[in-house]
């Protein structure tokens, strides 16, 4: 997604778990943050962001903050930790749970802080960092602000797009299964190892069992193995829910019960993007990127 697209639409839980929504047509302009508890950067950033929701809070902007980290090895991203955060007076607005990551792969989001800028009409105005450097709080969300500013005077956002720059979302990888299928012990040996030649450490894989019809139409489950991240599957296609084994094809277009390994590697590679990843990525902090 990018500058001009419709902003998705969601409903998350804020910590006292009621449903907030994006609703873009209730105010000027809204602020969807991803954001993280334990991210060096994100702290960084944290208050210049919380006194912007404060600032234009008068000015019907709305400041919506999401975390969406997979909390297993990052338990400082828990609903508890956003809890702990939200009693010590630290977040100026909602503070909403993305547990099942499908908010920040709707969005694209790679980053900790990483900032959308939606107007009325619910198309993103700006996109990326809040100020050129973490590391100076004289910035003041500088990017942001000026961002704002023109939504709000009406005009045509003047630096409408920049790097987003911080720690990446730790993403999860889930791996559904159907025990009518024998693959599920190769498809987890293929997706752990996949992972490792691509560097992530970082991203967790959860395996998890499809054992009826209705959970496999309530998690979109199309037959094993599937990937998905975010709600998503890595293998998109128009197959039905169904308790079934799922055939892959490979590299030569032979049929198989596995994905071949170079395409799981590819298509990872995009959904669990980084920052750093991204075409065109460059570093906000270098004078000739402010």
């Amino acid at each position: 997604m990018t500058v001009g697209d419709r902003a998705p639409l969601f409903e998350l839980p804020d910590t006292a778990g009621a449903p907030v929504c994006l609703s873009p047509e209730r105010s000027v302009a809204t602020v969807v943050v991803f954001t993280a508890n334990g991210c060096p950067f994100a702290r960084a950033w944290h208050d210049r962001i919380q006194q912007v929701a404060r600032d234009y809070a008068n000015r019907d902007v709305t400041v919506l903050q999401v975390v969406s980290n997979d909390e297993t090895d990052h338990p400082e991203d828990s609903s508890t930790a956003m809890r702990e955060r939200v009693a010590a007076g630290e977040l100026a607005g909602p503070f909403l749970r993305d547990a099942d990551q499908w908010v920040a792969q709707a969005y694209g989001a790679t980053a900790t802080p990483e900032i959308f800028v939606v107007d009325r009409m619910g198309l993103v105005r700006y996109h990326g960092a809040p100020d050129g450097d973490h590391d100076d709080p004289a910035q003041n969300a500088g990017w942001l602000r000026e961002a704002l500013d023109d939504v709000l005077s009406g005009r045509e956002v003047a630096r409408p797009l920049t790097s987003p720059a911080g720690c990446s979302i730790k993403w999860r990888v889930e791996l559904l299964w159907w025990d009518g299928c024998p693959t599920h012990e190769h498809a987890a040996e293929l997706l752990r190892g996949t992972l490792a030649e691509l560097g992530r450490g970082d991203v967790h894989v959860a395996e998890r069992q499809v054992t009826s019809r209705e959970e496999a139409e309530r998690l979109g489950f199309p037959g094993s193995p599937t990937f998905q991240v975010g709600r998503r599957d890595v293998f998109p296609g128009d197959a039905p829910p169904a308790l079934t084994c799922r055939v892959y094809e490979r590299a030569d277009g032979r049929p198989s019960p596995l994905p071949d390994p170079a395409d799981l590697a590819a298509r990872l590679r995009r959904v669990l993007a980084r920052p750093w990843d991204l075409p065109g990525w460059v570093d906000p902090r270098k004078p000739s990127n402010r």
